[in-house]
């Protein structure tokens, strides 16, 4: 049986690494053990997974493998409220981090008449 594999972020059925594609007897710690992660980051990627009560045929995300010396990703589910400066003040990153870790920040929609405050030339 071929596995699904998505990748790219931000995509209706995507994640910052592969697909796993669960199989009768699959438990979050299997999987885990299997793709070198921890369980809690696997719940953290799938907040809305059951589980209890996996599904053979049921998808769920895992965290790419990170080479040596690459800065490792770590999934964030935003909560109510929360600002695109909170999330950066809270992992110490940069907008230009956050970006190329997060390609569908480049689509999202800018409401009209916003003024940004933008570098000027030097």
């Amino acid at each position: 049986m071929d596995k699904k594999v998505y990748l790219g972020s931000c995509a209706p059925k995507s994640c910052p690494g592969p697909v796993h594609v669960i199989e009768p007897g699959d438990t979050l710690y299997s999987i885990a053990k299997k793709y070198h992660t921890r369980v809690r980051i696997l719940l953290a990627l799938n907040p809305f997974v059951d589980i209890y009560n996996l599904q053979p045929g049921e998808e769920i995300c895992v965290p790419m493998d990170t080479p040596a010396g690459e800065t490792q990703l770590v999934p964030h589910v935003v909560k109510k409220g929360e600002t695109i400066g909170h999330i950066l003040e809270k992992y110490q990153g940069s907008p230009a981090e956050l970006l190329k870790s997060n390609r569908c920040l480049y689509d999202i929609t800018i409401p009209e008449g916003m003024i940004l405050l933008l570098p000027g030339q030097k």
